[in-house]
């Protein structure tokens, strides 16, 4: 309990959780009598809430239809949080529970996810499950929990993870397209207080972004504020293309530039403070409302710059050809609107000797020069590709001392980012892969790291030697983190090897014997779906496993339940998208799949949004020009997933859940 807060106001918020949490929505304990034998069983968890101790309170819930049992476990705070997952997974790991080890995404339309979040004061709550033979286990193990920290020596929870470390693992995960990993870690580093809150707006701003999530981007309330600070080029754009994406695309793209300035005057506050500064590096659709704006306040510094850079001016023609016509066949002459300011060119290139290409600036960091401006404003996404110094970059990569390794791995974010599909930089992606192997980096961030920039060596079709070598570097490590708490993860990284180019079959086996054994030996813990794909994975590979046997008839039965839809996977990797739709093909006939891995949107893509029932996005190197434009044109009320990962089990495992959810009425 902090300072703030009065034993009183602390009791009010118990009781209201108390009675919000055991409300209709979970028949755990109906009549409320703490007399009754289920009262009585409650009495330790509601007395550790009553004590607001910083021993975690741990909630029982049922789910009133399927009779599912989940443990809420609400840690004393947001830097309270990792250590208590790293309790949990102690505890209960991968024998009585399905736990992952990163918090639950809770629902604010739920009540009782509603009830602790507002109770909680914070996200980060975990939320355990466990397999019907094993629950009374786990409660057992959550109780022991409790008294143990109960029983120990008062202590400091507060053991603070770097935030430059954190900051990686965000560039990482968002990178990989690991989106619950993402979110995790940006609520760790807003608790941290390590960083400013306009640089966490920053970090928010670029994710919803990353995930097309424009309506919502533009109701952030700190949205004012950043928006004035002259912001970093990549957090201007997303605004920018978040105001496009919501406001002007429908009728730019019906030729009505009289709708769109009317909408643009509308929704465009915050476009005046963001109209100063460099055009070149912004992207079609952010370009695109500063034209727009630029003739509504008659703005002459961008009026000009557009005309005197045709490529800049292309780009708007592409997306709206009657406002570039406007540009190219009149002269308009300023008018001077209100007290809008007149926009100043500001600067935007680096100082002379920054970083300007993707050498120079491994270079740069492993001698600690600054390059931060280089980082913040995404200047690499300028440059010629990671590919063309291969050779180079690899050179310095494997030269590193350990704190220079340390550094180096905040560049492996923008790496992946930067990867283009036909051109992968394998060499530097393979040292990158061993600083991760070396230096323990097995976060759920850097894990879709390591998956992400396996895939890049892959891709280049290494000789047999060189992929043995890798698959071995892999296999030797995988005992440190591959388990049933990591199943997407591993079943992503085995998806990614059994559909790639095999040059040596037993360093295949071993990699797939050595990272599917313990989900083999831990079955009972995964999920149907993620046991039923690691069994064909298993007997595509020719790892000899022992599986469960599927028990077709129930399996068969939920899949009949499932509603005759249309399911549009998202996701830059075809090979994904082609397992996934078999995948479905298969068990679920009735389900229509369209799949899609366009890099923008499309005539195409539109139609297939909006005819879409289900939608569900891989978002790995994706832009908010494809998430986004998938999201405006949905219908409304239609759901739309993202994985937690770029591989097939990730996509899939989202797709089951989200396709499950829409069960006929």
């Amino acid at each position: 309990m902090t300072g703030r807060r009065t034993e009183s106001s602390y009791a009010i918020r118990a009781d209201r959780l108390i009675e919000a949490f055991f409300g209709p929505a979970n028949p755990v304990w109906p009549d409320r009598d703490p007399g009754s034998p289920v009262g009585r069983r409650l009495v330790p968890y509601l007395q550790v809430l009553h004590e607001a101790s910083d021993v975690p309170i741990i909630l029982p819930r049922q789910d009133p239809e399927t009779r599912q049992w989940v443990a809420y476990v609400i840690p004393h705070d947001e830097r309270h949080a990792a250590t208590v997952g790293e309790l949990l997974q102690a505890f209960i790991g991968t024998s009585f529970a399905r736990f992952h080890g990163l918090p639950a995404r809770l629902n604010p339309n739920d009540p009782i996810d509603r009830a602790v979040l507002e109770f909680a004061g914070h996200s980060s709550i975990f939320v355990i499950a466990s397999p019907r033979s094993k629950e009374k286990d786990m409660w057992d193990a959550v109780r022991l929990l409790q008294q143990a920290i109960r029983a120990r020596p008062r202590r400091s929870w507060h053991t603070p993870t770097p935030v430059g470390r954190l900051l990686s693992q965000f560039d990482v995960a968002m990178a990989a397209g690991d989106n619950s990993a993402s979110a995790s870690i940006l609520d760790q580093l807003s608790a941290t207080g390590g960083l400013s809150a306009t640089n966490v707006a920053h970090l928010r701003i670029k994710r919803l972004s990353r995930l097309g999530r424009n309506s919502e981007l533009l109701r952030l309330a700190e949205l004012p504020d950043v928006a004035i600070t002259h912001p970093p080029i990549p957090v201007r754009d997303a605004i920018l293309a978040a105001i496009f994406a919501t406001a002007l695309a429908e009728p730019l793209a019906n030729g009505d530039l009289d709708l769109a300035r009317t909408r643009l005057i509308e929704a465009g506050t915050l476009v005046p403070a963001l109209m100063d500064g460099e055009l070149s590096e912004l992207s079609p659709q952010a370009l695109t409302v500063l034209a727009l704006a630029a003739i509504v306040v008659n703005s002459t510094p961008i009026l000009d710059l557009l005309r005197d850079q045709p490529d800049v001016l292309e780009a708007v023609e592409r997306l709206a050809p009657e406002l570039a016509a406007k540009y190219r066949n009149t002269r308009l002459e300023p008018h001077g609107v209100g007290n809008v300011p007149e926009p100043t060119e500001r600067r935007s290139s680096p100082p002379a000797a920054a970083p300007a290409s993707w050498l120079q600036l491994v270079q740069a960091v492993a001698v600690r020069s600054p390059v931060t401006e280089v980082l913040a404003g995404e200047q690499w996404r300028q440059w010629s590709q990671a590919a063309e110094h291969d050779d180079q970059i690899a050179a310095v990569l494997g030269q590193l001392d350990d704190a220079a390794a340390d550094r180096i791995w905040s560049l492996v974010g923008p790496f992946v980012d930067s990867d283009r599909y036909l051109t992968p930089a394998a060499k530097s992606a393979r040292e990158f892969l061993v600083n991760a192997l070396t230096h323990d980096r097995f976060s759920p961030g850097d894990l879709a790291g390591v998956v992400a920039l396996t895939e890049i060596v892959l891709r280049s079709a290494p000789d047999a030697p060189a992929y043995a070598h890798l698959l071995d570097d892999l296999t030797a490590e995988a005992p440190r983190w591959a388990g049933p708490d990591r199943a997407p993860v591993v079943l992503d990284l085995v998806d990614l090897v059994a559909r790639s180019a095999c040059p040596d079959s037993d360093a295949r086996l071993r990699l797939g014997y050595r990272l599917l054994r313990p989900l083999s030996d831990h079955s009972t813990r995964l999920d149907p779906d993620q046991a039923t794909f690691a069994a064909q994975l298993s007997a595509e590979i020719a790892v000899e496993l022992p599986w469960p046997e599927p028990e077709p008839k129930s399996s068969a039965e939920a899949w009949s339940l499932v509603m005759a839809q249309d399911l549009l996977l998202y996701s830059l990797d075809e090979k994904v998208l082609d397992r996934v739709a078999a995948t479905f093909n298969a068990v679920a006939p009735q389900v229509n799949v369209i799949t899609s891995h366009d890099y923008v949107g499309s005539t195409q893509l539109r139609q297939w949004a909006r005819r879409a029932d289900v939608v569900v996005m891989a978002t790995r190197c994706a832009t908010h020009a494809a998430t986004g434009f998938i999201r405006a044109n949905c219908r409304p009320g239609t759901p739309v997933r993202e994985a937690d990962g770029s591989g097939s089990a990730s996509l899939l495992r989202a797709a089951t859940a989200a396709l499950m959810r829409r069960q006929p009425i």
